[in-house]
């Protein structure tokens, strides 16, 4: 062995696992190896490098006399259940001279093991140094690979756990804005309730009595009378609208005979007030609801009848009610001129664009865990809403927030 040429370079951290079996070979390969500065350890059998090379080992030097068929079975073993990243580099020792049939039947036999790289004896130091330096650069470029591999998982599982946490936040915000948009909904109906009562009982028994006031001067003065006459009608218009305007808040007739009632007087009211050609299919045997389902329906048509009239430009209407012990189903069908389409991908995708009135059906529904389907075109559009028939709990309100509770069609 020729150890001319050895330079001292102490730049390597792996190890350099050295198996020759027979002679000082072993022995002079660590002392040459560890002189220019690298971490070389002679081991004594195949079973020593197995151990190793889990771990950071940089590569191993084999003499071929000691490749027998049984350890190189284990050892490509062991180097095909490396992750990924890892190919460790084998170098082997041969013998010098030509290419015999029993030498290429050696190469063959080697093949197993991957990256195996040959080296002729008598070996110079030199040369030896060479090839161990770049099977290492090689090695330390698998680790370098290894460490980026592993910054990236956590950097991955960092962005999860971000991405999970955000998520967990956006459900508990959205379940929270569910719960209070349900909350303005319902103290929203019970300010109707509140200012209808304030109405009927306080400023039309005010009306009342002027009005009654007036009929009494009336009989009581023979004179000409027409600008008494002309206060008597103000009155008797100031009167009928404040009944009206209470009703339209908080319609008597849904909390005494339900919704079927209240819907009949309120469609055939919108078909007066607005010029529109009205229509209402519904049972007659039209079931009583819980209250909170028969104002949710009430409120759903009052706001899309008003969207027919306000938006639609259409001469007719047609409302159809049905419900059994499971479902309430409501729909409004108009033969105006339809929606936007962007408007209504709009509205598919975020729930937003549109006017408070759909707004607030949207939200009337999903409070119920009901289902709205809204579809339109140039000839019309149909408003669908089906609500359960049955008195919704908080968990029923959180799951409401969650759930896709509309679809939509052009």
């Amino acid at each position: 062995m020729d150890f001319a040429g050895m330079t001292d370079d102490r730049n390597h951290d792996m190890d350099v696992l050295v198996l020759a079996p027979f002679g000082k070979d072993a022995t002079l390969i660590e002392k040459v190896l560890t002189s220019s500065g690298m971490n070389a350890r002679a081991v004594s059998s195949i079973a020593e490098i197995i151990a190793a090379t889990p771990e950071d080992s940089g590569t191993a030097i084999i003499a071929e006399e000691a490749l027998h068929d049984q350890g190189i079975v284990e050892l490509a073993q062991k180097l095909a259940a490396q992750p990924a990243w890892s190919d460790l580099p084998i170098i082997v020792l041969t013998g010098g001279g030509g290419s015999t049939a029993a030498t290429e039947d050696s190469v063959r036999a080697r093949a197993p093991l991957g990256n195996v790289n040959l080296l002729e004896r008598p070996l110079r130091a030199a040369t030896m140094i060479s090839v161990v330096r770049s099977a290492l650069a090689a090695r330390r470029r698998q680790y370098e690979i290894r460490n980026h591999l592993h910054e990236r998982k956590l950097a991955e599982e960092a962005l999860r756990s971000a991405r999970d946490t955000l998520e967990s936040i956006v459900e508990e915000r959205t379940a929270a804005l569910r719960h209070l948009s349900a909350k303005l909904l319902r103290t929203q109906d019970d300010e109707r309730r509140r200012i209808a009562r304030e109405l009927h009982d306080s400023l039309g028994q005010y009306l009342a009595a002027a009005k009654i006031n007036l009929d009494t001067i009336s009989v009581l003065q023979g004179e000409d009378q027409t600008c008494l006459i002309e206060i008597q009608h103000l009155i008797d218009l100031a009167i009928a609208e404040t009944r009206t305007l209470s009703h339209l808040l908080n319609p008597p007739l849904l909390d005494v005979a339900g919704f079927a009632s209240a819907a009949s007087w309120y469609v055939s009211e919108f078909g007066k007030r607005s010029g529109i050609t009205t229509k209402l299919e519904m049972p007659n045997d039209f079931p009583r609801l819980p209250m909170i389902v028969e104002t949710a329906l009430f409120r759903i048509m009052q706001e899309a009848l008003t969207n027919v009239h306000r938006h639609s430009a259409s001469p007719a209407v047609l409302v159809g009610l049905n419900a059994d012990h499971t479902l309430a189903t409501l729909t409004v069908t108009d033969y105006g001129k339809g929606i936007p389409k962007e408007v209504l991908d709009c509205f598919a995708q975020s729930g937003t664009n549109v006017g408070v009135g759909l707004a607030g059906i949207r939200e009337r529904v999903k409070e119920l865990d009901g289902q709205l389907e809204l579809n339109s075109s140039p000839t019309g559009t149909i408003i669908t809403a089906r609500i359960p028939v049955i008195e919704p709990t908080d968990n029923v309100l959180a799951q409401a927030a969650t759930g896709k509770l509309y679809s939509l069609a052009n």
